[in-house]
């Protein structure tokens, strides 16, 4: 066949973009190496396309490297937007932007002030791409330019902080998405448990929490915190459990926690559909027309 090995390098190209659309967050696809060896092979095929373009009985070889080249870009394009595949670290009330993006952001809802009935977390997060926005909820996994969006749903706690003597005191999480904000989104693991840390300046105190969605073997089939207070640069001054609404007092600190569940958002990155279809219907298309043709001569 005109051109076999360039044809073979394009179908592998084109494979490789299609696991990559079909399985956007497996972390082997956004490996750096991978990326590397794809634009090899595209830039390979492109060349070997460009050749075979100006003879007239190994152009749809060629279109089918160009359709491998195109596949390899896109590719590389989407390696370079997005990385492994990460969670979005956003607070309530946030807008978060893609490093690279164009047009793209996702907007994560506030959370209204509780009333008598408790706290009605949302449950849904406002996806802004080049062609529009979509409201999407957990279960859904959005498409917009080179990103992939995965929604699910975490745990999220809400922290009144109060000093020994009821006074107000400000929460800051240093390392978290919002340095002002009360929300806990447990961004971080202990182990197999959601984490997340905050500060009580004022008060010189760092706090450590854990959450459980429970422990049946204990009967206890409800959510509940695990904490650590410490002195700010200091050692530990209290471990214990929290429950949802239930004010504890210790370490020179009053806090509430209310527990609730909020959206979190995966991102990864893929080729394009649009440049991936095209592609593909290059690669397939010249090659089947290449085979025909072949196949025909030898008869």
């Amino acid at each position: 066949m005109k051109n076999g090995a360039a044809l073979v390098v394009a179908a592998a190209i084109a494979l490789i973009a299609a696991v990559e659309v079909a399985a956007p967050f497996a972390p082997l696809l956004h490996e750096w190496w991978l990326a590397l060896i794809v634009t090899l092979g595209g830039a390979y095929v492109l060349v070997a396309g460009i050749a075979v373009l100006r003879t007239s009985e190994g152009r749809a070889s060629g279109v089918a490297c160009l359709g491998g080249a195109l596949l390899a870009g896109s590719f590389a394009f989407a390696s370079f937007l997005g990385g492994q595949p990460e969670r979005v670290p956003a607070a309530p009330g946030q807008t978060y932007r893609p490093a690279h993006s164009a047009g793209v952001a996702l907007v994560f809802p506030a959370v209204e002030a509780p009333t008598k009935a408790g706290i009605l977390w949302p449950g849904t997060v406002s996806i802004q791409g080049p062609f529009g926005s979509q409201t999407a909820a957990p279960g859904q996994v959005v498409r917009a330019g080179a990103f992939v969006l995965k929604i699910d749903s975490g745990p999220i706690a809400l922290v009144d902080a109060r000093s020994a003597n009821g006074q107000p005191v400000t929460v800051t999480q240093p390392n978290g998405a919002d340095f002002l904000s009360p929300y806990l989104t447990f961004t971080g693991f202990d182990g197999d448990k959601p984490e997340d840390y905050f500060a009580v300046p004022a008060v010189h105190r760092n706090v450590q929490v854990d959450y459980w969605s429970g422990l049946p073997s204990r009967g206890i089939d409800v959510p509940f915190l695990v904490m650590r207070i410490g002195e700010e640069n200091g050692g530990t001054l209290f471990e214990g459990v929290a429950v949802s609404g239930r004010p504890l007092k210790r370490a020179g600190l009053v806090l509430t926690f209310t527990l609730g569940q909020y959206p979190i958002v995966t991102a990864s990155s893929a080729p394009p559909l649009l440049a991936f279809w095209a592609g593909v219907a290059m690669v397939v298309a010249g090659t089947l027309v290449q085979a025909i043709r072949t196949l025909g001569a030898r008869a």
